[in-house]
């Protein structure tokens, strides 16, 4: 994903907009492989401040991601909007080295920057929906698709012992 900012570089105060649509590969994040389910679609406009170019962009994307309650796959609709500091490699200071992206060609290539920000917008575990009901955590069986057989009586296991020796009692 390469755009050319030669023309908006030279002139302070120019303005240029970008659009943007690429396939990208799936990528490791944590334990799991998230891929696209569409193309990767990029809107950018990018300012000429005269002493470095502000980029203002949002990202839009449909992933395939497997829910961390019930782990059944589904599609994971990504809208992000992001701003971005590029600086030319010879007018950067320290503190931009760190932050921005820095250039030193008219040809930027942007598919790093644009995974950083995907990845830093992530969730940390994916969900398929707010009310996901889940694994049982007796049978493993999705909840979503109906009630399980297992009893839904819930004990500390720090007690088990103890209630043991009740069941014994009562049934002496």
């Amino acid at each position: 994903m390469k755009i050319n900012i030669s023309q908006v570089r030279r002139m302070t105060g120019e303005t240029a907009r970008y659009d943007l649509k690429e396939e990208f590969s799936p990528f490791e994040f944590g334990m799991e492989t998230i891929s696209f389910l569409s193309p990767l679609h990029v809107q950018l406009q990018v300012h000429n401040t005269g002493k470095l170019l502000i980029a203002h962009g949002t990202i839009e994307a449909e992933l395939k991601a497997v829910c961390g309650r019930c782990l059944e796959e589904f599609s994971y609709p990504l809208h992000l909007d992001f701003e971005d500091e590029w600086v030319y490699a010879s007018q950067a200071t320290e503190e931009q080295q760190e932050n921005a992206l820095i250039f030193d060609k008219d040809e930027i290539e942007l598919r790093e920057r644009i995974m950083e920000h995907i990845v830093l917008a992530l969730p940390m575990k994916f969900v398929c929906s707010p009310d996901c009901q889940g694994l049982c955590p007796e049978c493993g069986a999705n909840l979503n698709l109906g009630v399980c057989s297992c009893s839904k009586e819930t004990l500390d296991p720090r007690l088990a012992e103890l209630a043991k020796l009740a069941k014994l009692t009562l049934d002496d």
